[in-house]
């Protein structure tokens, strides 16, 4: 096997999946730049940006819509204050949003 195919076959690195628990807070949405962003407001008062976008690459996604179950979801939870444990992956700065890349992974709704 050549060294490149042994080299495109490793598995991709993932950052850490990290959790973050709140409620939504804000909803930024710029289909045209892919930009799906949500804010949510943490049991301390902070906020953290998530992002919709490939978890696996950290880039954004074309269309995002209520189809996205990640959209609907944190949509419904913002719409009825619930609280929303979020999945995350970090994949650094984002020179265009002024943020790191906080990339939602997975997200889970309990009642």
């Amino acid at each position: 096997m050549s060294p490149s195919v042994a080299t495109a076959m490793q598995p991709i690195t993932l950052p850490p999946l990290v959790w973050a628990t709140g409620t939504i807070h804000q909803i930024l949405v710029q289909p045209g730049e892919k930009f799906y962003v949500f804010g949510l407001r943490q049991a301390n008062n902070q906020t953290v940006i998530l992002r919709i976008g490939d978890a696996h690459t950290g880039h954004p996604l074309a269309n995002v819509t209520s189809d996205n179950p990640i959209f609907d979801l944190l949509q419904q939870a913002y719409f009825r204050n619930q609280t929303v444990e979020v999945g995350y992956r970090d994949f650094g700065p984002d020179p265009q949003s002024g943020t790191n890349n906080l990339c939602i992974d997975r997200v889970s709704l309990t009642q």
